[in-house]
């Protein structure tokens, strides 16, 4: 009787962690729109749509986003996002930003910008990603080079 106890701990045991799959993480796919709000000298309202896709097998949600974005490498704002996102299993979803850039840091980066006609857009930081009530961090890390069309 002691073996087919722990023989059934041992099943329930494996069983258990063989079920668990580790989470893959979620992949940057582009920035799929920008716009401006509330444009001024001193700071601008930004809101940009971030595609992102679901690897995995199952659901998730998404919760207190915190990040910084840089152009080429020189900090010109923050967000702090405490929506809950739905996230589909094995899809792409999109992700509504709405960040507060310091305008100052972005004249200093506009005549380069002007130079090269693309600028290098950057993002980290970090949310929390989990499902079942479970959320762990997950980092925010998204770079891409966006062409700066004037005519």
């Amino acid at each position: 009787m002691k073996f087919f106890r722990l023989g059934i701990i041992i099943l329930t045991i494996w069983g258990v962690a063989s079920s668990c799959e580790k989470a893959k993480d979620l992949e940057f796919v582009r920035v799929a729109g920008i716009n401006f709000d509330n444009l001024g000298f001193s700071k601008s309202i930004v809101r940009l749509t971030l595609a992102y896709y679901n690897p995995n097998n199952f659901k998730l949600k998404l919760k207190d986003a915190s990040f910084d974005l840089f152009m080429d490498d020189n900090l010109v704002g923050h967000s702090l996002q405490d929506t809950m996102i739905a996230i589909p299993a094995k899809d792409t979803f999109y992700f509504p930003v709405k960040l507060e850039v310091n305008m100052e840091n972005v004249f200093k980066n506009a005549l380069g910008a002007l130079m090269n006609k693309e600028v290098t857009i950057k993002a980290t930081g970090n949310c929390k990603v989990g499902k079942g009530g479970v959320y762990l961090p997950f980092p925010i890390k998204c770079e891409t080079k966006q062409p700066i069309k004037f005519f």
